[in-house]
């Protein structure tokens, strides 16, 4: 086991110095280069100390003369972006005039400066970075010449540690800060510890102030681990050295704390698989000596440091009763007193050998009788425990001889069967697990398979001691049981309720491509689409009889499309419903107005007593779900549908609430159409009509969608004055802002009102819905190319956007402007999932991507607004029904 060996923080630096004078007395005759070291951090930081050592050690041992002008930029005590504009200032200043041969930057913060100002700093000057963990930074324009040595975070080896020195551990809380570091730290360990997930629960404690995160961390089960991305600051900015971050979580409570850093190890971590920072320097040294004697930058590509070294800190392995044949071999031990036996180790080890001679002869004697006992010892434990993993493990576990006869079932077997082990003892296997029609045949099927020598993973359905049929997940296997005999095992798992929810999954994508079509139908073709979309409607609720009626709002029928067998026809004459008294309808419309929906079954007398005018005239029949059509009025037309069951599903119901939206819009829109046809004017403000029934579909399903539409309107047309665009411009960036997410109104309320983080699924579900709204828009005659707007409006410069990952002058200027003003107004409000962020983050947002994923002149325009004052409506959204005025101010 190695020892860690640390010199005072001034020895390196003087030695390295002297070595670089008497190395420089054979280059006498050469002037020196000159070369700025840049450090993202402050001087007496460990990690920036080590890095230090390592570049000066290196360019004393290579020989080569340098006068070296050293800056500390001490981001982790005060980042800020003000802070590093003032440092632009305070090098343009002081290094007015100055050349450098060579400019060396440590970390992201120092490496990110220079490819943004180095070339107006110190044009065409290379540079050679390292500590550098966000790779992106080497994609900025107008870079300098560079090469550099990249960060390698062993994450998996830290979950690799934590299980094989805490084996019982099952959580573990995942501690970072939001820095730039912090971010792309962060973003590695979404990849790299993917592959863990199925074994640990991983909890993220991230941008969290110190009390907070000793609060939270306290809270976690005894089985947890800590891994400590970065925590250098705290969510008010205070820097946290290492010590006082493993003080910190030392207090929370007696968990394992590991690291990615050396000095984190050094501060009072547990250990972690560690860059050295010396050697790490060293590297990018070494490159920046080739530089200097000749190579160009663009020879010397980036390389990423793997020398990872297990690190551990020994107070913390004595706290958790740890020694060192516990922890892997080749490890570094830092803090470790030196103990008498280390001092005299060689002495003691020779005597030690002397006296371990003597006694083989000794051991000898006993060592056939020892080995004897251990292994029957090893034996009765290792029976002891496979009984117990087979009786406790939650999942059903059989195990069955030769002729497929049960020999013995777990706990687990029990509960899920329904059969006692003495019961199944002797039975026939699938007698006992697939006695029922249909299912015997398939378990007889699998069983030949498994004594065929095959390994068993099926799926199917499987029958209890009460009859009762459940999903079942199937395993298993045969293995030799003596000279020729086999035994086997098989394992069930109930999967009943991955089944359920697969199913239910399958609804809702139905549910989403009914309301899609349904939608496009009715824009193409107004009220001519309804009969087509009720049908539709009708048939994936399996429901024959219906009607959906408007009337003139003094309760006469203004027409009607009835539902009879699956058929849906809209008599132009002797309508159905005009056998029911008008004022009978008006009643029962408004009614439906105040208590929406209603659902009348066979014992419901107080919602019967509106319905039975219906029933009388012949119209209608019990149970009935009666839902209001808003088409111009709030009290002119109504669905009814005869149901089989005394209540539709929420998810039915909300997919009845949708489509009655969408073919009241449509019911509305063909009276506006008539209009339209007489003038421009009134062509324009039907479609103006369209876009706010459509903002008031989706505002029945989710409200914060709506309210977030109205303020990127508002904001990206106040941009569009602002930029000095014409009404045209203005008005067509308005009304794409008004549905630019339209396409949520197809997407999931599950989704879309989740509190929590989304799975990659549910996100790639989110992401279609600039296609639904395109799908929605692309076939209604609008005076503005609305349909493309929104399908771009999450596209990027760079190409990083979706869904077509177009870039630069591919996305249109609307679809720019948009996408500006969507960023903004969404991270400074309120969501379900989390609070507004405030203005200073959107402003930070587009300062930082303008003109890498957001277009330069919408950023500038949009941060100016912000900056200036203008009414983003944090917290809270107005009212969609609030009329919002497209021209002159943005008074809502």
């Amino acid at each position: 086991m190695k020892r860690a060996k640390f010199f005072h923080s001034a020895a390196a630096p003087v030695f390295a110095l002297l070595l670089m004078l008497l190395a420089g007395s054979a280059r006498a005759g050469e002037a020196p280069f000159s070369v700025l070291i840049l450090n993202s951090y402050h001087r007496g930081f460990a990690w920036t100390d080590g890095i230090m050592d390592g570049i000066l050690e290196t360019f004393a041992e290579s020989g080569v003369r340098a006068n070296f002008s050293i800056e500390f930029m001490d981001t982790k005590r005060t980042p800020s972006i003000r802070t590093i504009s003032s440092f632009y200032s305070y090098f343009s200043e002081k290094y007015s005039g100055k050349t450098f041969d060579l400019i060396l930057c440590t970390d992201d913060d120092a490496t990110g400066f220079m490819f943004r100002r180095g070339q107006e700093l110190f044009p065409a000057t290379p540079v050679v970075f390292c500590g550098l963990n966000n790779p992106e930074i080497m994609n900025a324009r107008d870079a300098p010449p560079f090469t550099g040595v990249l960060e390698k975070f062993d994450m998996p080896g830290a979950v690799r540690l934590i299980q094989s020195l805490f084996p019982r551990t099952r959580n573990i809380a995942l501690v970072s800060d939001l820095s730039p570091s912090g971010m792309s730290v962060i973003s590695q360990a979404r990849r790299d510890l993917s592959p863990f997930r199925d074994r640990f629960v991983f909890s993220d404690f991230f941008g969290l102030g110190g009390d907070e995160l000793r609060e939270k961390i306290s809270r976690l089960p005894p089985d947890t681990a800590v891994l400590v991305l970065v925590y250098f600051q705290d969510d008010g900015g205070e820097f946290y050295s290492p010590k006082r971050t493993a003080d910190l979580l030392r207090s929370a409570g007696p968990f394992p704390v590991f690291g990615l850093w050396s000095m984190m190890i050094e501060g009072g971590f547990l250990g972690g698989n560690v860059l050295i920072p010396r050697e790490h320097g060293a590297s990018a040294a070494k490159m920046a000596v080739r530089i200097l004697r000749g190579e160009s930058p663009a020879d010397i590509p980036p390389a990423e440091d793997t020398h990872l070294v297990p690190m551990f800190n020994y107070g913390e392995l004595a706290r958790f009763g740890l020694g060192s044949f516990d922890i892997p071999g080749g490890a570094v031990i830092t803090g470790e007193p030196e103990t008498f036996l280390y001092r005299y180790r060689a002495f003691i080890m020779i005597n030690a050998a002397v006296a371990a001679a003597a006694l083989i002869y000794i051991l000898a004697l006993f060592i056939n009788e020892r080995f004897i006992k251990a292994a029957e010892k090893a034996a009765k434990l290792k029976a002891a425990q496979w009984e117990g993993l087979f009786q406790n493990a939650p999942e059903a576990y059989i195990t069955f001889d030769s002729s497929n006869e049960i020999i013995t079932v777990n706990k687990g077997f029990e509960k899920l069967f329904g059969y006692t082990a003495e019961e199944a003892a002797g039975k026939n296997l699938d007698s006992i697990v697939a006695n029922y029609p249909g299912i015997n045949a398939d378990a007889r099927a699998l069983s030949a398979k498994a004594f065929s020598g095959e390994g068993i993973s099926a799926e199917g359905l499987r029958v209890r001691r009460d009859s009762s049929l459940f999903y079942a997940e199937i395993s298993g296997s045969i293995f030799p049981d003596g000279e020729d005999g086999v035994s086997g095992f098989a394992i069930y798992r109930d999967a009943s309720r991955r089944k359920e929810e697969e199913s239910e999954m399958m609804m809702n994508m139905k549910r989403e491509s009914i309301i899609s079509s349904v939608s496009a139908r009715l824009l193409e073709e107004g009220a001519g689409g309804v009969s087509w979309a009720l049908a539709e409607l009708a048939s994936f609720l399996r429901i024959r009889r219906g009607a959906l009626v408007e009337t003139d709002g003094d309760g006469a029928i203004k027409r009607e499309f009835i539902l009879n067998g699956g058929e849906v026809k809209a008599p132009s004459s002797a309508p159905l419903f005009s056998a029911v008294p008008p004022a009978a309808l008006r009643r029962l419309v408004r009614r439906l107005w105040s208590e929406n929906p209603l659902m009348v079954d066979g014992e419901d007398e107080e919602n019967g007593r509106e319905f039975r005018t219906l029933e009388e005239a012949g119209c209608a029949r019990r149970p009935a779900y009666i839902q209001p059509v808003y088409s111009g009025r709030e009290d002119n037309a109504f669905l009814l549908l005869e149901t089989k069951l005394s209540a539709l599903s929420y998810s039915d119901s909300a997919l009845v609430t949708m489509f009655c939206a969408l073919a009241g819009s449509a019911l509305q829109r063909e009276g506006r159409m008539a209009a339209m046809k007489e003038t421009n004017r009134q062509l324009e403000a039907a479609s103006r009509g369209i876009v706010e029934i459509l903002g008031r579909a989706l505002a029945m399903k989710d409200p914060f969608t709506v309210g977030h539409q109205i303020n990127v309107a508002r904001l990206v047309r106040e941009m569009a004055v602002r930029g000095g665009y014409d009404e045209v411009f203005c008005e067509r960036v308005y009304y794409a802002g008004l549905v630019h997410d339209l396409g949520k109104i197809a997407i999931p309320s599950s989704i879309l009102s989740k509190p929590g983080r989304l799975t990659a699924l549910e996100f790639d579900i989110i992401k279609e819905h600039v296609r639904h709204g395109w799908e929605i828009l692309a076939s209604a005659e609008l005076p503005w190319p609305l349909a493309e707007i929104v399908l771009q409006h999450h596209e990027r410069l760079d190409g990083s956007g979706y869904p077509e990952g177009i870039r630069g002058d591919a996305i249109g200027k609307e679809a720019r402007f948009i996408s500006a003003a969507d960023v903004a107004e969404a991270m400074t409000s309120d969501r379900p999932y989390r609070p507004g962020l405030g203005k200073e983050a959107a402003v930070a947002e587009l300062k930082r991507f303008r003109g890498i994923r957001y277009d330069p002149e919408a950023a500038d325009l949009c941060i100016g607004l912000i900056e200036e004052g203008f009414a983003l409506s944090e917290g809270s959204y107005p009212s969609f029904a609030t009329p919002v005025s497209p021209v002159g101010g943005f008074t809502v």
